[in-house]
């Protein structure tokens, strides 16, 4: 699989995806491509990206079941939420609390039935997933990086991985009660993070 954690096109310019969706399927033909919104993936866009490009699973506020060499593994994919936020969401969506507020609940839903069907659960974001990967960002800027309350989610319904992007200063990886956490904000870490679950005589790892 090859996971996408938004903000795939800059500031709403549709025409972007169609570069990068085709450079990922020109290097990686055998790989799913699935993928979460980001902030710059603009709400009015997100019909117009499913329906030009329907051969990606995009995958918001929902799971979906893969299978990986005879490995079972869920994505729970979601454009993340924030402690703080920002003065455009504030200024334009009336219920923005809400709404993060409510994702955090169906995420931590997700999750929990993620891990009775599958044998790995991941958690993309695209807004980041805990503090830990933050280090290096403005700490007062914090609240508009990432969800506390989804941190909290995490350590209480253990997904075996989280992957988010958003933070572009901030750590790329760290380990949040030893659940491995991936920032992979290309402009960060410049590369491709790769994941690899590893089977064993006691189980995967």
């Amino acid at each position: 699989m090859f996971l996408l954690a938004g903000d795939i096109i800059d500031k709403g310019k549709f025409e972007g995806a169609k570069t990068v969706f085709e450079s990922i399927a020109n290097k990686f033909p055998n790989s799913k491509i699935v993928a979460t919104f980001g902030n710059d993936e603009w709400n009015e866009l997100w019909d117009k990206l499913k329906g030009e490009y329907s051969y990606i699973d995009w995958i918001v506020d929902d799971y979906k079941l893969y299978s990986c060499n005879n490995i079972s593994i869920a994505v729970i994919g979601t454009p993340g939420a924030l402690d703080k936020p920002t003065r455009w969401q504030i200024k334009n969506i009336s219920n923005i609390e809400e709404i993060y507020n409510k994702r955090v609940i169906k995420v931590k839903e997700l999750i929990i039935k993620a891990k009775t069907i599958s044998q790995k659960t991941i958690l993309l974001s695209h807004y980041a997933l805990s503090r830990l990967t933050l280090k290096g960002e403005n700490p007062y800027s914090y609240g508009e990086l990432y969800s506390s309350k989804m941190e909290k989610i995490i350590i209480e319904t253990r997904p075996d991985v989280g992957v988010h992007g958003h933070a572009h200063k901030g750590t790329a990886y760290a380990t949040l009660q030893n659940i491995p956490i991936y920032n992979v904000a290309i402009p960060l870490v410049r590369d491709i993070v790769k994941i690899r679950f590893i089977k064993t005589l006691e189980g995967f790892l």
